[in-house]
């Protein structure tokens, strides 16, 4: 009573009647209905590191469809000269990092082209061309080395008595001449580093005084340092002398040894020997008789380190080759006015060509072989490779070239074509078959489920190896095989998210009543329960192509894949039998020197699953329904 007595005493003028002469609508929203599709790729969109992963994997993929499109020629052909060329990149290039150099290490130095000025001696020719050697980066050192390098130099050569003997004889390779007045004083100068301590070893020194005369001992010596032999004094007809001279070891024991430097032979007044023995020579002394053995120590050879220009000596104009004759027709039918011939005046059966022309030179022809009654012969030739090559400009093979003279650029993304056709077939066939079984063990379930259960355990649990080792047998290593290891149980885990979520929507409200109004099995299975569990399934399938092209990597650069020499044809398109693993495979022998065969190949492939990877998890976290709505 109160609250309407209050009411009463307010003044009604005090209130205005609002939209009194308007009619008043249900206003329509301004926002769109999103569908479950829509909202996860708005969460999709939302993290920019997974859209760059998917833009980067994208990108990939159509390199590897477009570069062997356009490259074709790089990796069909096979140029040996091209071969092992270190990896060329522009711009790179000018701060000395892939700028299509080499370095070489320990290569035996020529001593003959050792400079006085900078005392640096250079590899021997037959190995690699001075012109190219980057003379900065030049380095000289010594390393020891063995008996049976010719190269070595200096060193100390022991001679070792055996277990079983106390004496042995030794013959020079070389025969010592003293006939006739060209040496009508000589000496013989022993050098003899060291003696062991034990059972009192002791060496004889013997000549031949004349051809029908036995070998006579001239000296004996039994302590080190130099020991100067008179030999007109040791001998009576020693202008006679045309033998090897012998090195008898003696000793109390077994297990003695001597150490010995040079044997030098000089005339008289001189002080260069005429003969000498050291150092190799000396280490080829011929046993004779006795258990010994000889050992070369102390000794070194002159070796050389240096950055090399492996394109400029790889294109230049003096490459030697060998033409079949319809090859060098062919060749000078095509270039035409551009090879004019000249004739050698000093080569009758050789010529040269003008300037521009891809053959610098004929050096000779081959004697015809008779085949099918025609004559068959073959042009030994210089070529200028740049010209025969087609290149206006050193080229740049921005990986580098296999030991085929193939471009490993192009080669690679062949290679990532079809590890990505291969991983996509087996996912595809994996995906097909599990979401199949998975679908009817879930919706069916019961003693249909436990069956199917059973068995996908029973295939799971037999040895990846078995598998392998089985249909390597019977089929054979090949693409083939790869698909069968591939696909005997890889659709398991498809099958097992696929089982689980029809046991999660099979009871659902709709799927109930579309079952109350008949709607078939394969209705509800691919209609009303697969499409709401279809997101989780995505994740599963697109984590599996990663995983199954990391498979077949692997199996062929263990050799169980495909290999060189294999094709498989998808429609009209024929694929290489080349993978990232066949060409890690091939890297993995040069491993060590060329390190970039391996290298490059492991990177496109290693990004590859990164990104795939992170595109499976973008994916799972869009589909994820309890995110639905989330920003």
């Amino acid at each position: 009573m109160q609250v309407s007595e209050r009411m009463e005493k307010v003044d009604k003028q005090l209130f205005d009647f609002v939209q009194k002469d308007e009619k008043i609508f249900d206003k329509k929203f301004e926002t769109k209905p999103i569908g479950y599709f829509k909202d996860a790729m708005i969460r999709f969109g939302k993290n920019r590191t997974n859209v760059i992963a998917t833009a980067v994997l994208f990108i990939m993929i159509l390199l590897s469809i477009i570069i062997p499109t356009v490259t074709a020629k790089n990796f069909v052909e096979l140029e040996t000269r091209l071969a092992h060329l270190p990896p060329r990149i522009p711009v790179l290039e000018n701060y000395g990092i892939f700028d299509g150099t080499k370095m070489l290490t320990t290569q035996e130095v020529d001593r003959s082209t050792i400079d006085p000025v900078t005392g640096l001696g250079l590899p021997f020719a037959t190995v690699v061309r001075h012109e190219f050697i980057l003379t900065d980066t030049l380095e000289n050192y010594e390393m020891p080395c063995s008996a049976v390098q010719a190269s070595c130099v200096g060193g100390i050569v022991r001679i070792s008595l055996r277990e079983t003997a106390t004496s042995t004889v030794y013959e020079t390779p070389d025969f010592i001449s003293l006939s006739g007045n060209n040496h009508p004083n000589p000496t013989l100068t022993v050098n003899v580093a060291n003696f062991s301590a034990d059972h009192n070893p002791r060496i004889n020194i013997l000549l031949q005084p004349d051809f029908f005369s036995e070998h006579q001992i001239i000296a004996t010596i039994s302590e080190a340092g130099e020991h100067v032999i008179n030999i007109r004094e040791m001998l009576e007809t020693p202008n006679n002398i045309n033998s090897r001279l012998r090195i008898e070891l003696e000793a109390d024991a077994p297990g003695a040894f001597v150490e010995l430097d040079s044997l030098e032979f000089l005339n008289e007044g001189e002080s260069e020997p005429f003969l000498r023995f050291g150092g190799f020579g000396l280490s080829q002394l011929t046993r004779l008789s006795g258990a010994s053995r000889v050992t070369r120590s102390e000794a070194s050879v002159l070796m050389a380190d240096f950055r090399y220009d492996a394109y400029a000596a790889a294109m230049g104009p003096w490459r030697r080759a060998n033409f079949s004759a319809d090859r060098y027709d062919e060749l000078l039918a095509t270039q035409g006015a551009n090879c004019t011939r000249i004739d050698n005046p000093d080569n009758s059966n050789g010529w040269f060509f003008s300037e521009g022309c891809p053959i610098i030179e004929v050096i000779g022809r081959t004697e015809g072989v008779n085949v099918g009654g025609v004559d068959r012969f073959a042009y030994d030739l210089i070529l200028d490779f740049s010209i025969f090559r087609g290149f206006e400009e050193t080229p740049y093979y921005y990986f580098g070239t296999t030991g085929a003279g193939r471009d490993l650029f192009a080669l690679t993304w062949v290679a990532l074509r079809t590890s990505l056709l291969i991983g996509l077939v087996a996912a595809f066939i994996n995906i097909t078959v599990g979401v199949i079984y998975g679908a009817i063990s879930g919706y069916y379930g019961g003693k249909v489920d436990i069956l199917m259960e059973r068995f996908s355990e029973v295939v799971a649990r037999i040895p990846f190896l078995v598998v392998l080792a089985i249909s390597v047998a019977y089929v054979g290593p090949g693409i083939t095989t790869l698909i069968i290891v591939l696909i005997v149980s890889g659709w398991i885990g498809v099958a097992s998210v696929t089982r689980t979520q029809f046991y999660r929507f099979k009871g659902r409200e709709y799927v109930l009543a579309s079952r109350t109004l008949g709607a078939k099995d394969s209705r509800l299975i691919f209609r009303h329960i697969l499409p709401n569990g279809i997101g989780t399934i995505i994740t599963a399938s697109v984590l599996m192509i990663p995983l199954v092209i990391f498979t077949e990597s692997t199996l062929s650069y263990l050799g169980f894949g495909i290999g060189h020499g294999q094709s498989f044809n998808v429609g009209p398109f024929e694929f290489s039998g080349v993978s990232i693993g066949v060409l890690l495979a091939d890297g993995r022998e040069e491993m060590l020197d060329k390190p970039y065969l391996t290298y490059f190949p492991a990177i496109i492939i290693s990004i590859l699953m990164i990104t795939f990877n992170m595109f499976g998890n973008a994916l799972r976290d869009a589909f994820n329904p309890s995110l639905r709505g989330s920003e």
